[in-house]
């Protein structure tokens, strides 16, 4: 991949392995979370499924502190740029995630787990409609968090470029537009006005969601500006660490979703975001371990998250499916000790198709497409300048 650093772009060389511990734990947190749905586990392991929900958590944080590293280093040339700045970054974000959700969802049509419905019926999903500030129905249900992403690449950016329109230098518009995508989830949540939305499916609204990645862009922001307090969080790593294992702990025994009040639950959410974002630091500063074995798996599985994240549902249905033709279900499915690691190797095979076939092929495009334009841009400013 192309490095240009002074453009934005992102290179192998530079990744962090602590951020792609992160990603790693957040993504089989999902798939093991999923996985213990299904066979017959023990009742103590399949307790434990619910931290699917935490891995989600975990990874909006990541998102955010990973993109807003790079809006808020391209936004100091959005004053200049202005509508090229924005839809640069539009494009970079969409070419990058776009074609693997296009191709799931199309896959869904005809497999999903809650059956087979038609384009017509779900062609909302095609705008990220389906659950912005309501309760989504069970068709594609992973593509709720990409709503989620979705919309906070739309947004975050498109409000933070019209506060630098309005006179606000770039650390002042996110500041501002933190503190929006912040406050503007809490009281969303805390007023619930959709009469018919249970609140434990709030986790999977848009609008009630927004803040994870809020706060992760927040430790973005103390990267950029405050280095000194972001070195603290990671050096004071195990007192978020706590925190966020209390909140694991008290939703093992069904809170907050078992309480009566609403600022409670309102409050559950934002407190998951705040203790999982302050851990961002802590993984950023890790080092690669003396395992080489270690070292691959993490890289691997972070290179293929996102495959593996939309994809092993569908990795389930094809075991699934292929146990049942072959008359192995009883035998196998019911086993947890057998069909735990098939669902594994097949989900990981799913993902390196669909990372190879799908994801790579778009992402060598966008980056070709934006070096061009970003040598177009130098060449313009070399012939303006005279040189």
């Amino acid at each position: 991949m192309n490095n240009l650093q002074g453009a934005g772009f992102a290179s192998e060389a530079h990744r962090s392995f602590g951020l792609d511990v992160c990603r790693t734990i957040a993504c089989l947190l999902v798939v093991f979370g999923h996985m213990l749905g299904h066979s017959t586990p023990h009742p103590l392991l399949a307790g434990f499924a619910f931290l699917a929900t935490f891995g989600v958590d975990l990874f909006f944080c990541l998102s955010g502190f990973l993109i807003g590293r790079i809006l808020l280093k391209e936004a100091a040339n959005w004053r200049e740029q202005k509508i090229a700045g924005l839809t640069g970054f539009w494009y970079r974000r969409w070419m990058r995630t776009l074609p693997l959700y296009l191709f799931f969802f199309f896959v869904s049509l005809r497999f999903d787990w809650a059956g087979a419905t038609t384009f017509a019926e779900q062609f909302h999903y095609l705008v990220f409609a389906q659950n912005f500030a309501w309760n989504m129905t069970d068709f594609y249900r992973l593509s709720w968090s990409l709503a989620v992403e979705e919309w906070f690449y739309y947004c975050f950016p498109l409000v933070m470029l019209l506060m630098i329109g309005f006179g606000a230098n770039v650390r002042r518009a996110a500041m501002i537009v933190i503190a929006l995508f912040m406050v503007v989830p809490f009281l969303a949540r805390f007023e619930l006005p959709i009469e018919s939305l249970r609140y434990d499916d709030a986790r999977y609204v848009v609008l009630y969601r927004l803040d994870a990645i809020g706060f992760g862009v927040l430790i973005a922001y103390l990267y950029t500006w405050h280095r000194p307090v972001f070195e603290r969080l990671a050096r004071f790593w195990y007192v978020p660490f706590a925190f966020a294992g209390a909140l694991i702990l008290m939703t093992r025994q069904g809170l907050p979703w078992t309480a009566n009040s609403k600022l409670e639950q309102s409050l559950f959410f934002t407190c998951s975001a705040i203790f999982f974002a302050a851990l961002i630091p802590a993984f950023f500063s890790l080092r690669a371990s003396r395992s080489n074995v270690i070292n691959h798996f993490v890289k691997y599985t972070s290179l293929i998250s996102y495959s593996i994240y939309l994809g092993h549902i569908f990795a389930f249905i094809l075991v699934i499916s292929v146990l049942n033709r072959y008359g192995l279900y009883e035998r196998v499915y019911l086993n947890p000790w057998l069909v735990y690691p098939v669902f594994i190797a097949c989900v990981y095979a799913l993902a390196h198709l669909t990372y190879t076939c799908v994801e790579k092929p778009f992402l060598a495009l966008r980056d070709v497409n934006s070096v061009s334009k970003f040598k177009l841009l130098v060449g313009l400013s070399r012939f303006g300048s005279g040189k």
